[in-house]
């Protein structure tokens, strides 16, 4: 009969996170990767929760970007779960992007938003977005808050929920 091995939980290893303990996380990550990539981590003071963006630069870049961003994501979420498990701390956000490849996504999703926004200001329909993941429907959301002839608005449930821009009433 073969024991299962007992796993303690680690001790906290710092309970304050700065920038130079999510760089530390981010490097060990990277290195146990295997790719050669360099991280540059700021911290957005602006906001009610600390949050950290940690910019990426790599020639590993489309490997660790993956289809679609499904590896960026997967670095986010492991990144973030080191750093709650290390500190005991999950008040704050971290970002990931590679190469500038998520802003560049979140810039085409501003255009796009704003040219559904002519649309429907022109036709005076609304327009339902499918297929989009929670981040890229809060990214149009932003966009749109302060615009005077549309709104947005999220609808559905789970993997079926969607985003409509539609007239002001």
């Amino acid at each position: 009969m073969t024991k299962a091995k007992e796993t303690k939980p680690k001790a906290k290893v710092k309970s304050e996170i700065d920038e130079n303990f999510v760089a530390e996380q981010v490097r060990q990550i990277i290195e146990k990767l295997g790719v050669s990539a360099t991280a540059e981590v700021s911290k957005q003071e602006d906001e009610q929760v600390p949050s950290f963006l940690v910019d990426i630069a790599s020639e590993d870049s489309s490997l660790l970007i993956g289809k679609y961003g499904s590896n960026l994501e997967s670095l986010q979420f492991i990144l973030a779960v080191r750093l709650k498990t290390l500190t005991g701390d999950d008040n704050f956000e971290i970002f990931v992007d590679i190469d500038g490849w998520r802003k560049q996504k979140e810039e085409k999703l501003i255009k796009m938003a704003l040219s559904i926004a002519e649309d429907v200001q022109r036709n005076g329909k609304p327009e339902p977005l499918y297929n989009l993941k929670a981040s890229e429907r809060r990214i149009i959301h932003m966009a749109l808050s302060d615009h005077d002839q549309v709104e947005t608005e999220s609808s559905g449930e789970g993997e079926d929920r969607y985003l409509i821009i539609k007239p002001k009433a």
